[in-house]
């Protein structure tokens, strides 16, 4: 790899970490101190992430023509600006309306600087060992993950929710914008829109072309249960954790845990894209996730739960770089931001659902059985999936025909 295309992956790796650590894989550990804050209950705050999944899966696929036809490190520069001041003003708020449109505003930005983004600027650099590259940029996740994850454990306690969310926007802040200004070229994009506009293989893929695909159907339906099981489940981690006696720095630990997981995933499954069929891996990733939610269901106390966890980071760390992988070897590199755009639309039934589902099911029942026997039954339809995707054999032009 060059010195170009390190310095990419390394923004990349920055960025997505930055967005998504501050964000969705920290959220859990908010949901408490909200509710007590506001004397709220547990579906009304889980709305929050609901929120934020939606608006993220909603600006998948603008923001994707945009990383596809225009300059992705204006997208980048724009997304840490939004989620900066998105998270400092959430330090500030009032009301859980307040909260829930800032949740909405934090969502908007996500795709400028998450998996969207990294998939499509290592995509457009990385032309040969791009799974490798892509578990490499997908790293930035678990790595600041952990960060945020024992940040929020200790600050909440110490000095609150609020002073916490402060903390993030600072941190947002001082890493993201030198990161993308260093790392990211000003013409990233214009050399592959170029070698596409004369191959036609920039507008090969149409929306309406992909959502006539079923590779792309299927490929979507998986990322869909994937991030939507995940980012659901995710968001209750830390009070199912408390309810089994855990502390909030406990939780903390295992959330960061749970992150540390997730880079052998990501790192170990996405090199391995680069040798092996990306459909095989993902049945060994949601096979790994079904055992592991299936421990939880048995329910055989705090310390084996919290072994699943850090299992269920192993696995759902892969899935982001093999799917990835796969949208590129199927669509084209140049067509990542629009087809994994499109495709995250797929999560909102999900995402979307999921937190709020759980919220209500734990406020109903006082436990978390009827939702991990819910991600059971998602992640077995999944499955489904990845088989009747292994079922497509030939490779779909990235040509029109004639």
């Amino acid at each position: 790899m060059n010195r170009r295309t390190l310095g990419v992956i390394a923004a990349a790796f920055i960025a997505q970490g930055i967005a998504l650590g501050s964000t969705i894989a920290s959220f859990s550990l908010f949901v408490r101190p909200v509710v007590e804050a506001f004397d709220a209950s547990t579906l009304e705050v889980s709305v929050g992430i609901a929120l934020m999944t939606l608006s993220l899966a909603a600006c998948g696929v603008p923001i994707g023509m945009w990383l596809d036809r225009g300059s992705p490190k204006h997208v980048m520069f724009t997304g840490c600006t939004i989620i900066t001041t998105a998270l400092f003003l959430a330090s500030q708020a009032q009301t859980l309306g307040a909260l829930a449109a800032l949740c909405v505003l934090a969502g908007t930005a996500i795709p400028m600087l998450g998996p969207l983004t990294t998939a499509a600027v290592v995509g457009k650099v990385a032309t040969e060992q791009r799974g490798r590259a892509l578990g490499i940029a997908n790293l930035g996740l678990p790595v600041f993950g952990i960060g945020f994850a024992l940040l929020a454990g200790f600050t909440i306690e110490e000095q609150g929710w609020r002073a916490t969310l402060q903390f993030f926007a600072g941190i947002v802040f001082l890493f993201g914008f030198p990161a993308i200004a260093l790392g990211i070229p000003s013409d990233l994009g214009s050399d592959s829109r170029a070698i596409a506009t004369e191959s036609s293989e920039l507008d090969a893929w149409t929306p309406k072309r992909l959502l006539a695909s079923p590779a792309f159907r299927m490929i979507a339906l998986i990322l869909g249960i994937g991030m939507g099981t995940t980012t659901g489940w995710v968001a209750h981690v830390a009070p199912f954790l408390n309810d089994l006696g855990a502390t909030l720095r406990y939780a903390g630990g295992i959330l960061g845990g749970m992150q540390g997981a997730m880079m052998v995933g990501t790192l170990v499954l996405g090199t391995m894209a680069d040798r092996y069929s990306a459909v095989r891996i993902l049945l060994g990733v949601f096979g790994m996730q079904i055992f592991c939610f299936a421990l939880l269901f048995a329910d055989f106390g705090l310390t084996a739960a919290s072994v699943a966890l850090l299992f269920s980071g192993v696995a759902s760390g892969g899935l982001l770089p093999v799917l990835s992988h796969l949208f590129a070897e199927k669509f084209g590199a140049a067509n990542l931001g629009r087809s994994m755009g499109l495709a995250n639309l797929a999560i909102l039934p999900f995402g979307f659902g999921l937190p709020m589902i759980a919220g209500g099911l734990r406020d109903a029942t006082g436990s978390y059985s009827t939702t991990i026997t819910l991600c059971l039954g998602l992640l077995l339809i999944a499955i489904g999936a990845i088989a009747a995707l292994s079922r497509i054999q030939r490779p779909e032009s990235t040509i029109n025909p004639a």
